[in-house]
């Protein structure tokens, strides 16, 4: 019980204390609440004596903010009124110091007339600040003209030949550093600067301007190219031009000896004897050193000799226009902007590209002429222009991508008047052939001078063999469908038609013969000459693609040719091989050998002297005649000699060892004048005459 009522004592005591704590915390709410509501009214009174203040300042920073406004605006318009004064200088006198500080003045009348026209269309500053403009963007328009006209010179025409005959791997180099030649780095800067500004603030009259002046350094490239090709002397191999048209690249090492000009330049002679050397490999020599074809053959080198040059200048024009185009379509990446750069590379290069192709038209207008006075040959000129032409369309075609449509197809339009000109040339070539009415013949039966030229234009058709299925008229359209080398059947379809028709033409010209042997050693000569011209060039191979027994069509007529020919030894074959007489009745060799001491009759003497007085005459008279037969082949020729000998000679030996031990008669030598050996030696003086 102790316990309970020490602890009741404790608990008293404790909760005593707690009251005292609980009156001391309600005092010091009670004092701090007081403390509290002094400093709120403190700041009540605090706030209504700075709210005026506050709001006075207010205003006083709004007064402050319209008046550096106001000071703002005032510059910016006082700068549109001021502007003219301030640049009118510098606008006078051109663009001669800084080409940025005049633009950026230009810039600022600018501004100035957008102002005035915006707010104030009335003021008189605008007419000021609009004048002095147009001056500015008139001195820039000229000086845009002058500076582009100072450095727009010509390309010389060595510089044009390296173009041309650039390496392709080096292609790139060499055309940024003609540009670079032509218009230095500072020069188109400002180019473009001046460019730029017109394109945006002017009217397009710049590029009238750029096309006009660099249309007209392109066309005095070219005439510079031209009247340089003029002045130079000597002529270029015709089988080099082909190359080097085909594809326009061309060593480094051919470059530097072209500018060489006495050192590589070849005199007309010479061009001759390589065309002569040429023709050599595929033409039967012997029939080119004829003195019948030999003017044919002159002909044709001068025309090829003189026409050379000119084909030769008119690809190295076509050439070198493509590379001065592209050079300046780079050019003019750097100065005119790309929107306006299809409009003005369009008017730059049409007029030398009307040149061009005028000058390609002019060429064939004159090959149409000198068909017209049968002057085939002439067409073969316009071959390596057309392959030229095929060979660069895909880079014209890239070049003149964006251009206008006459632009695009003017280069289309030469290539159908080149195919066109050809394939009716070619067309004409089989018509001369048929309708050659010249009765002149040969007299000593060679080849005529007809099958000389058809088979020369034939062998040098075949160097256009890529081309010619663009040219020739087909007649056979299924086979040609069929195959899977037009080319090669295209041709082989011309040549026959053209074979036709001089077969025809040759048979007909027999007609002219009146020796039916002179007749048949013309059909050998002329037959041989084609079937070997055709084995030597190749060109039966592709005759053959269409008309596979063409081969054996010539050779049975040269049998046949052969055959007719033969019948010219009949009459010497008549007292040879006693033919007045009977076989039956015909001694033999025995039989006469034994009767050599026997006593003929008269009759029978007779006979024999009239066997050996035949065949004199005979021989001689063959010999006579024979002897003016020509046959330039040389193989032909010691083959027929050779048959005539198997022919003649067995018989004539059989006939000679019968009589020669007989004694027929006192005068020996003037009945058996020819021994079989001399015989042979008659028969190899044949067909000397002109051989």
């Amino acid at each position: 019980m102790e316990d309970n009522s020490e602890k009741l004592d404790k608990a008293i005591k404790s909760l005593d204390a707690f009251k005292d704590l609980l009156n001391k915390s309600d005092l010091q709410t009670r004092q701090m609440s007081v403390i509290l509501d002094n400093f709120s009214e403190r700041l009540s009174r605090l706030e209504q004596t700075i709210q005026p203040v506050y709001k006075e300042t207010g205003n006083l920073q709004t007064v402050q903010q319209n008046i550096v406004s106001t000071l703002e605006r005032l510059d910016y318009v006082i700068k549109f009124y001021t502007v003219a004064n301030e640049v009118e200088a510098n606008i006078t006198t051109g663009p001669n110091d800084s080409l940025d500080i005049y633009i950026k003045n230009l810039d600022r009348l600018k501004e100035a007339i957008d102002y005035f026209e915006l707010n104030n269309h009335d003021s008189p500053e605008l007419m000021n600040v609009s004048a002095l403009y147009e001056k500015g963007g008139n001195c820039i328009e000229r000086e845009f003209r002058q500076l582009l006209a100072r450095h727009s010179v010509a390309v010389p025409p060595v510089l044009i030949y390296d173009l041309v005959h650039e390496e392709d791997n080096q292609d790139n180099e060499e055309s940024d550093k003609t540009i670079l030649e032509q218009l230095p780095e500072k020069a188109r800067d400002e180019l473009r600067q001046l460019a730029q500004w017109l394109c945006v603030h002017k009217n397009d009259d710049f590029i009238t301007v750029y096309a006009n002046l660099r249309s007209e350094v392109l066309l005095k490239s070219l005439q510079g190219l031209r009247d340089h090709q003029k002045s130079c002397s000597g002529g270029f191999n015709i089988n080099t031009i082909n190359m080097s048209h085909s594809s326009p690249a061309m060593s480094r090492k051919n470059v530097s000896q072209f500018r060489e000009s006495s050192a590589v330049r070849r005199t007309p002679k010479s061009i001759q004897q390589a065309l002569m050397k040429k023709l050599q490999d595929v033409i039967p020599g012997d029939v080119l050193g004829n003195k019948s074809n030999q003017t044919t053959l002159e002909v044709i080198k001068d025309e090829l000799s003189i026409s050379e040059r000119e084909i030769v200048g008119y690809l190295t024009c076509v050439t070198a226009l493509y590379k001065l185009m592209q050079s300046e379509l780079k050019l003019m990446n750097g100065v005119i902007s790309i929107e306006h750069q299809r409009p003005i590379f369009s008017r730059l290069v049409y007029p030398s590209l009307e040149s061009v192709v005028g000058e390609g038209e002019q060429l064939a207008n004159r090959v149409k002429k000198c068909v017209v006075r049968q002057d085939f040959s002439s067409a073969l000129c316009l071959f390596p222009i057309l392959r030229h032409q095929a060979s660069m369309r895909h880079n014209f075609d890239i070049l003149f991508d964006g251009c206008n449509l006459e632009v695009q197809s003017k280069f289309q339009g030469l290539v159908v008047t080149l195919q066109t000109t050809i394939s009716r040339s070619l067309e004409e070539f089989i018509d001369y052939i048929k309708s050659d009415v010249n009765t002149k013949v040969p007299k000593d039966g060679t080849v005529h001078q007809l099958t000389s030229n058809v088979m020369i234009f034939i062998v040098q058709l075949l160097e256009y063999l890529d081309i010619l299925s663009r040219v020739i008229t087909v007649t056979d359209i299924h086979s040609l469908e069929n195959s899977s080398d037009k080319n090669r059947l295209a041709f082989a379809q011309y040549i026959t038609r053209i074979l036709s028709a001089l077969g025809l033409t040759l048979q007909n010209k027999c007609e002219f013969y009146n020796d039916s042997h002179l007749k048949a050693i013309f059909k050998l000569n002329n037959t041989h000459y084609i079937l070997k011209t055709l084995r030597k060039s190749n060109l039966l191979n592709i005759v053959e693609m269409y008309n596979p027994e063409i081969e054996l069509v010539y050779e049975e007529q040269m049998l046949d040719a052969k055959r007719i020919y033969s019948q010219s030894w009949s009459r010497i074959l008549h007292y040879v091989l006693e033919m007045d007489k009977p076989f039956s009745q015909q001694r033999t060799l025995p039989e006469m050998n034994n009767m050599a001491n026997m006593k003929l009759k008269d009759k029978d003497r007779q006979n024999i002297k009239d066997k050996f007085a035949g065949f004199n005459k005979e021989i001689e008279e063959i010999q006579r005649i024979q002897t003016a037969f020509a046959i330039p082949d040389l193989e032909l020729r010691e083959n027929l000699k050779n048959e005539n000998k198997d022919y003649i000679i067995p018989k004539y030996k059989l006939f000679f060892d019968k009589y020669v031990n007989i004694d027929f008669t006192k005068n020996v030598d003037k009945y058996i004048k020819y021994t079989p050996e001399r015989v042979a030696v008659i028969i190899d003086s044949f067909f000397d005459s002109t051989a």
